[in-house]
């Protein structure tokens, strides 16, 4: 049986007797202090004759270990979402460069990719595909050795979203297939436990983002 005297001394303050009539012993309409204050005045005043059995008790612990969680939860939360409206709040008007090839096409535009080409190329495609297929491909002229951006403007794809690929060959006939970049300028971003950025109409994961840089418009 559990000794209500040495549970009284938790807090020396817990005398002041509550009326029945005013009793709040649910966690989730008091504050831990509150509860705390409720279960040892309990405890000290309860009958001798009729003391509070172990198993209701332990639910009592269980009550407040659940409400101490929530409240660290809330707290964790509310810490975050400030750190986290500060933190992307500043990356609004910049541009940022992805660690993805995924586009989303709305209104005939899938926004812009970068590459780097390790040579020239005599010749070269852009490849938009929705999962094993192909659903457009732009064919371009060569292209000079270096880092390139391109606008993937006037598509005849529908809206949605699609991977693009970039085929290129040199003067040999050599096959180049260089890494995609989307890159794209921040506009917006929506917070909560999983925040996105939104560059363009796509929402993008803040942990995709491998470069940020002022706009070259700018």
């Amino acid at each position: 049986m559990i000794d209500p005297g040495k549970l009284g001394d938790i807090n020396g303050t817990a005398g002041t007797q509550f009326s029945p009539t005013k009793k709040k012993d649910d966690p989730a309409q008091v504050s831990k202090d509150e509860f705390i204050t409720l279960l040892v005045t309990q405890l000290k005043n309860q009958d001798p004759l009729n003391p509070m059995e172990n198993g209701e008790f332990a639910v009592k612990l269980a009550q407040f270990s659940q409400l101490e969680q929530l409240v660290q939860i809330n707290k964790a939360l509310s810490n975050n979402g400030a750190n986290s409206i500060n933190s992307f709040a500043a990356y609004l008007g910049k541009e940022v460069k992805l660690n993805s090839n995924t586009v989303e096409v709305e209104n005939n535009s899938g926004g812009k990719i970068e590459f780097n080409l390790d040579r020239d190329v005599t010749a070269l495609n852009v490849t938009l595909m929705k999962g094993e297929q192909i659903v457009e491909t732009i064919e371009l002229d060569g292209m000079s050795k270096g880092k390139h951006t391109l606008s993937l403007d006037n598509l005849k794809t529908s809206s949605g979203e699609y991977q693009v690929f970039v085929t290129a060959s040199d003067k040999n006939q050599n096959i180049i297939e260089p890494q995609v970049n989307v890159v794209g300028v921040v506009s917006g971003f929506i917070p909560g436990p999983e925040p996105q950025l939104l560059v363009g109409s796509q929402q993008v994961n803040p942990q995709d983002i491998i470069e940020v840089r002022v706009p070259k418009d700018n």
